[in-house]
């Protein structure tokens, strides 16, 4: 698998590090399964203790942390990379259906190694695993659209250029905020993700500034969800200073997201406001 003789393969077409990436998805959602098989024993376990004030709690922390580890498994089920995964594997299948080379293919490891080779990537180049060789394809492009006005039908948004500009408006507290994400397009299929949020004066040029600098600067969906947190986020304090206005008494400009982990396991995203100088 992404070897040499790969190529040759019919319905191969991935090199090493797409299938390193595909396996290490496919081990993150089995060890997700894994998971959920101990739903039922964490559930029952607090009634096998002698009765006391914390069974109750206890059994309802099982049944909530089960259910949101279903929904983590199910949305990670249906992402676009996912079906795209399963997909491939499908064609490759009807090509080939020979597996007896993949006995000898480990079955653990996977999410290691594309650690691994993200890091190796970012440190050779120079550059965000998210940019390098980053393409986004007509159909990925709707399907993140679609999933982001389901998430967010307060927010206003409209596709102009063809597909190669965004535009998305709503109200944040009190001010009009209005972002416009071009694609640009190159000849090779990658694609790079300019935005701003549009004015001329602060706080908007600064919030132009802090999402141009964030870490993933061509993943779509995650730009998306960044200026969704413009309205979304609860409170306005920075989460690094905790405090509402910085030294030139503007409010946090940024926002950054993180994982923490929930109970049932999976990690979630949650973001978070920063000033534009408390940004590391």
């Amino acid at each position: 698998m992404g070897g040499p003789d790969a190529a040759a393969q019919p319905g191969a077409g991935w090199d090493e590090a797409q299938c390193t990436a595909a396996l290490a998805r496919l081990e993150e959602l089995q060890a997700q399964i894994d998971n959920l098989r101990l739903a039922i024993p964490r559930i029952i376990e607090p009634f096998h203790r002698p009765p006391n004030p914390m069974t109750y709690k206890l059994y309802a922390q099982g049944v909530i942390g089960s259910q949101k580890g279903l929904e983590a498994l199910k949305s990670q089920w249906m992402q676009h990379e996912t079906q795209s995964v399963f997909e491939h594997v499908k064609k490759s299948f009807s090509a080939d259906a020979n597996l007896s080379e993949s006995v000898t293919m480990p079955s653990h490891g996977w999410r290691e190694r594309a650690r691994k080779a993200r890091e190796s990537i970012k440190k050779t180049e120079g550059d965000s695993v998210e940019d390098i060789g980053a393409t986004l394809t007509d159909e990925h492009l709707s399907q993140i659209i679609a999933d982001f006005s389901q998430t967010h039908p307060n927010l206003k948004m409209e596709i102009r250029d063809d597909k190669r500009s965004i535009l998305v408006r709503f109200l944040s507290g009190c001010v009009t905020l209005k972002f416009r994400i071009r694609i640009e397009r190159e000849a090779n299929g990658r694609h790079k993700l300019n935005a701003q949020c549009l004015g001329t004066t602060e706080p908007f040029l600064a919030i132009t500034r802090c999402v141009a600098s964030r870490p993933h600067t061509n993943d779509l969906k995650d730009l998306l969800d960044m200026i969704a947190a413009y309205k979304t986020v609860e409170g306005t304090s920075c989460a690094k200073c905790g405090k509402l206005l910085d030294n030139s008494a503007m409010t946090p400009t940024a926002r950054r997201n993180k994982q923490i982990d929930s109970t049932g396991g999976a990690a979630k995203t949650t973001w978070e406001a920063f000033h534009e100088d408390c940004l590391e």
